[in-house]
C-alpha cells in the first residue's frame, strides 16, 4: 500500500493521552503526557531506561491507573482503563515480562478464555485448526499441538503475539516484542506488522533498537525522564536526532572496541557435544582472555550450548575439558564452584530474585566469602556491594531497593553484577543488552572487554550482530545445532554472518570442529 494512503488514515484519533501523570512511591514517572495515536500507523515510543515507556504502555492497557489527566478511546473519555475494558475496546498488550502457561499447546494458549464450543462442549477441532491458521500467516513453524514449555524465550514471544493477532485488536502494544530476534526474524516480523499496519490496526511499539525502530516507524515519540520530548513523523528525524532528544545532548557516535587479543592458554575444551536434536557434535576451544561470540537465528543451538556448560541442561554425547582435565556439569552449583558464571537471556526466571533487594542479588553468590560461622559479616557484605554498584553504575539507587522496582535496562545489569561476583575464570553472556539502551550497553560492554583484558574468558551469545563484530575475537556461527563456521576478527561481516546463519545449503563436509 502507498504511503500516501497510510498516511491519510492519520486523520482518524483512535487513542488520545491528556495531561497522564503518574508517581511511584512520591517519584514523578510520568509527567503530563500529551499524545495522539492513529489508525494505520506504526507509532514507537523510545527513551533511555526509566523514561517511562512501559509505564505509560500498562496505563493505556488498562494494567496500571495514572494518577490524573484523560484517556480517549474512540471518542469515549476516561479518567482510567481496566484491563478488562481495554479489551473491549480493542486494546490488547503484549508484555515485555512473559509468563505463560507451560503444559498447554500452543492452541490452547492461543484460544485461553475465548475457547469455541459446541453444545457447551470446547470445539477443539476449530481450535488447532484455526491455531495453525493464526501460525501460518505469522510464519512461525510450530504445530499447534506442540507444548508451550517447548518454546524457547523467542518463540514464546512470537506465539504471544499470534494470541494478540488473533483477539483482533484495534491497538496492538508490543513492549520489546523483537529484543529476543535475530536479524532475519526481526525483519520478518516487522513485515507482519506492516501488513497489519496496512490493514488500519494502531501498533504502538516500544524498542531499543533504534535502526528497526527508524525504519518501520510513521510516527516516533521520545520519553525522556517521564516527560515527552518530541512526537514527530519519522521522516523528520534522524538517528542523531533521537539519540540526543533521548539523552538531552548532542549524541557523538561511540563504537565499542576490543583491544587486540594477544592469545592465553586455553582453558575450554569442548568435542562432539550433541543434545537430542538441539546440538549435533559441537567441538570449540575457548582461551584466557578471549571473547568468543556465537552468532545464529533462534531456536540455532547457541542458548541451548550455553546452558549445557553452566550445568542447567545435560548432554547426551561429548566431553568438555577445563584446563584439559575432562569434567562433568552436572548442576549450576558446580559450574560455580568450576569457575563458570552465566547470565540467561531469561533474566526474570534465573538472572536476578525480583522480589529481593538489588543488596541481596548483588551479594547471593558470595555468601561464603562474606560469611563467618553461618552468620554474613556485615561489614564485608556493604563492601561486596559498595563494589559492585561502583562497577556496574549502580549508584543512583538504594541497595534496599526491591529489583522489581528497577526499570528492564537496570535489572539486566543487577543480572551481569551478579553472575560475575565471584570473579569466574569463563563467563558465559546470553543477550546481555537485551532491554538496556544506548549508554546501558556501552557500560556493560566496556565491563566485559575490562574482564576480558584480566584474562576472563568470555562466550558471548547475541542476536545483535553489531555487538559480536565490535566485541569478539572469533565468531563461532551456528544453524540447526552446529557450527557452520567459524570466523576470524579479519573476516567479520554481516552479510557473511547472516549468509551462514541462514543458508540452508551450507556443504556438510565444512570442517566444524574449532
Amino acid at each position: 500500500m502507498h504511503r500516501g494512503m497510510i498516511i491519510s488514515r492519520w486523520m482518524n484519533v483512535l487513542l488520545k493521552l491528556s495531561d497522564i501523570c503518574r508517581s511511584f512511591n512520591s517519584v514523578p514517572v510520568l509527567r503530563n503526557i500529551n499524545v495522539d495515536f492513529h489508525s494505520g500507523e506504526i507509532h514507537s515510543i523510545v527513551g533511555e531506561n526509566g523514561a517511562g515507556k512501559t509505564t505509560l504502555v500498562h496505563i493505556i492497557s488498562g494494567l496500571l491507573k495514572p494518577d490524573n489527566g484523560e484517556i480517549q478511546v474512540n471518542g469515549r473519555t476516561w479518567s482510567s482503563l481496566g484491563y478488562q475494558t481495554a479489551l473491549k475496546m480493542g486494546i490488547v498488550i503484549v508484555r515485555q515480562n512473559l509468563i505463560l502457561p507451560g503444559k498447554s499447546t500452543l492452541a490452547e494458549y492461543i484460544f485461553l478464555g475465548r475457547e469455541p464450543s459446541l453444545w457447551g462442549v470446547i470445539d477443539y477441532k476449530t481450535i488447532y485448526k484455526k491455531s495453525d491458521e493464526i501460525l501460518r500467516r505469522l510464519q512461525l513453524s510450530f504445530s499447534s499441538s506442540t507444548r508451550v514449555e517447548e518454546l524457547n524465550l523467542a518463540e514464546k514471544r512470537m506465539l504471544a503475539v499470534a494470541r494478540a493477532v488473533y483477539l483482533h485488536p484495534k491497538i496492538l502494544i508490543l513492549d520489546e516484542a523483537t529484543n529476543l530476534f535475530s536479524t532475519t526474524e526481526s525483519e520478518r516480523f516487522n513485515r507482519l506488522m506492516g501488513i497489519l499496519r496496512n490493514e488500519g490496526m494502531c501498533i504502538i511499539h516500544i524498542s531499543h533498537k533504534l535502526d528497526e525502530v527508524l525504519r518501520i516507524s510513521d510516527r516516533i515519540t521520545v520519553l525522556r525522564e517521564g516527560a515527552l520530548i518530541v512526537s514527530s513523523l519519522t521522516e523528520k528525524l534522524t538517528r542523531d536526532d533521537v539519540i540526543s532528544h533521548m539523552v538531552g545532548k548532542e549524541f557523538t557516535q561511540t563504537y565499542y572496541w576490543k583491544p587486540h587479543f594477544s592469545g592465553g592458554d586455553e582453558i575450554l575444551t569442548v568435542q562432539g557435544l550433541g543434545k537430542n536434536r538441539r546440538l549435533k557434535n559441537i567441538s570449540l576451544s575457548l582461551r584466557e582472555g578471549e571473547v568468543l561470540g556465537l552468532a545464529g537465528l533462534v531456536g540455532s543451538g547457541r542458548t541451548t550450548l550455553g546452558r549445557i556448560l553452566f550445568g542447567l541442561d545435560k548432554p547426551d554425547e561429548g566431553t568438555i575439558l577445563l584446563r584439559g582435565k575432562s569434567v562433568s556439569i552436572d548442576s549450576p552449583r558446580q559450574a560455580l564452584n568450576l569457575g563458570i558464571g552465566y547470565t540467561s537471556e531469561d533474566r526474570h526466571s534465573f538472572g536476578v530474585m525480583e522480589d529481593q533487594s538489588m543488596g541481596f542479588n548483588l551479594t547471593v553468590n558470595i555468601l561464603k566469602r562474606i560469611s563467618q560461622f553461618f552468620y554474613i559479616l556485615k561489614r564485608k557484605e556493604r563492601a561486596a556491594i559498595s563494589n559492585a554498584m561502583e562497577c556496574f553504575l549502580l549508584g543512583k539507587y538504594s541497595p534496599d531497593q526491591l529489583v522489581k522496582t528497577l526499570s528492564g535496562g537496570t535489572q539486566q545489569k543487577v543480572a551481569f553484577a551478579r553472575c560475575t561476583s565471584n570473579h569466574p575464570d569463563i563467563l558465559i553472556v546470553d543477550e546481555p543488552a537485551r532491554e538496556v539502551d544506548i549508554e546501558g550497553s556501552k557500560e556493560i560492554f566496556s565491563i566485559l572487554n575490562n574482564l576480558a583484558g584480566q584474562k576472563t574468558a568470555v562466550i558471548l551469545i547475541s542476536s545483535v550482530l553489531g555487538d559480536l563484530i565490535n566485541n569478539c575475537d572469533r565468531i563461532l556461527i551456528m544453524k540447526s545445532g552446529q557450527i557452520v563456521k567459524e570466523l576470524r576478527k579479519t573476516e567479520f561481516n554481516e552479510e557473511m554472518i547472516l549468509h551462514y546463519a541462514i543458508d540452508s545449503r551450507i556443504s556438510k563436509k565444512e570442517d566444524t570442529s574449532i
